[in-house]
Formats: structure tokens, sequence, C-alpha cells
């Protein structure tokens, strides 16, 4: 009888890139070995705060949306699998939304207009807000491409939010 293929989880993988040991990985993360090695095979759920620390650790923050999205219970329910995509995929998949955001605006207008939402809206309303999740996933999918390339040194941090803060303070 064939032996069961034990999964690969993304905290496995993301060890795996960076070519480390388990016992390394175990001792920068402040952790045993038997419970990462529990950990990658998805015999044991992280907590949270470990995700935090491998995250920061591996310099991988979509292992946060990764643990949200899959094993948080309130997660699953409200947090959507971001794309691990890179910066030019993102870019397109962002405009392709906005671009879809603009089709939806008069259809909103009409539905809300009378307050009431009646059985001839509902579709509308239902592809209005798919849209709107496409739209809110590329735009988290871009925060967590910029956390990437901050957490490995490719955008200062400093540098970064106090553009981020320039850039809330203009549009204030």
């Amino acid at each position: 009888m064939a032996e069961a293929k034990t999964p690969t989880t993304p905290y496995r993988s993301r060890r795996m890139a960076l070519g480390w040991s388990r016992e390394h990985a175990a001792e920068k993360i402040g952790v045993s070995d038997d419970k990462l090695e529990r950990i990658e095979n998805g015999k044991q759920r992280p907590n949270p705060q470990d995700v935090l620390i491998m995250s920061e650790v591996y310099q991988a923050p979509e292992l946060c949306n990764f643990y949200c999205s899959t094993d948080c219970e309130i997660g699953k329910r409200y947090v959507p699998r971001v794309p691990d995509s890179e910066l030019p995929g993102i870019i397109l998949h962002l405009l392709d939304s906005v671009y879809e955001v603009e089709d939806i605006e008069k259809s909103l207008v009409r539905i809300t207009a009378d307050d009431v939402i009646d059985e001839s809206e509902v579709e509308s309303l239902a592809d209005a807000q798919y849209t709107l999740e496409r739209l809110s996933v590329m735009v988290e999918a871009l925060q967590l491409c910029i956390e990437r390339k901050i957490s490995r040194g490719e955008i200062s941090r400093d540098a970064y939010c106090a553009a981020y803060e320039k850039a809330e303070r203009r549009k204030r």
C-alpha cells in the first residue's frame, strides 16, 4: 500500500525556499522542531503569534493572509485569499477591476435610489458586490506585495510610510 503524501503548506514551502533546515527555522521562530514539523505538515494549526513571527522571520507577509483565510474561523468567513502575485500582474488585475467598477456605478445608484432592493435588482446588486470584492482583493494583493518588498529590503519602510502619510494628508 502506498504511503500517503504529506501536504505541503506555505510555511514549509517558504522555509524550503530560504534553504533553511527545520532546526534552524525553529530556533529563529522560537518553537520546537517537533512543533514546526507538525505545522509544516498540516497536523497542527499554528497560533496567530507563531504566524506573525514566521512571516517576519521568513520575510513572507503572505503567510498572515494564508492563516487568516484558511485557519482562523472568523477569517475563513471574512478574509479573502489574496493571490501571491508580483506587481505587474496585480496592477493589470486592479485596473481591470477599476474599469468594471465604473460600469456598475449607475446600476448601484438606481438600486439604492428608493432604498428598496426589489427582486429585479438582486442580480445587479450581486454583480456589483462581486466586482467590488474583486477590487478589494486586488487592493489587498497590492498591499501584500508592498509589504513583501519592504520586508525583503527592496523598499525602505521609513520612506514608504512617510510617502503614504503624505498622500493621506493630501487626500483629506
